[in-house]
């Protein structure tokens, strides 16, 4: 039983350095991370309503946009040209640390788990339930004996 439970403590101990050391990373990727802005860098194809237009025929003028949440409204602001590579690194640091930070929060949820697991498998009663148990079986046969 003591074997199993060292086994079982050790594979905790390797998870919990696992997640540590994932974390890290993802700390790094947060702290590392430049200016950003919040939003999304999307293309999209729109017609200008010009009935003689290529657009009219299919063929979308293709613009730059950022797309963000503003109110629980979905808001598209229009991406000038010459802003345009600026804006997409900047709405893509974003996004690596918004993904950096939801891990961040898991590994916190399951490091958490891990540790009251641990907690589980260490801990130990005192005094050991078998000393006792194996004490009061001396006790009541000497008692016994004296009894005669």
């Amino acid at each position: 039983m003591r074997r199993r439970r060292r086994e079982q403590a050790s594979r905790l101990r390797q998870e919990i350095r696992r997640t540590e050391q994932a974390r890290r990373t993802h700390v790094g990727e947060l702290v590392g991370a430049g200016p950003l802005i919040e939003g999304s860098f999307v293309t999209l194809g729109r017609k200008c309503g010009n009935p003689a237009c290529r657009c009219a025929q299919g063929e979308k003028h293709m613009a730059k946009f950022l797309s963000r949440s503003e109110g629980g409204k979905t808001r598209l602001i229009y991406v000038r040209t010459h802003d345009e590579l600026e804006v997409a690194q900047k709405a893509e640091r974003y996004r690596k640390f918004r993904q950096a930070r939801a891990e961040l929060m898991k590994l916190a949820t399951t490091t958490s788990q891990l540790a009251d697991t641990l907690h589980k498998v260490l801990a130990e009663a005192y005094p050991p339930a078998s000393k006792t148990a194996a004490t009061r079986v001396r006790r009541r046969k000497r008692n016994s004996v004296r009894a005669r």
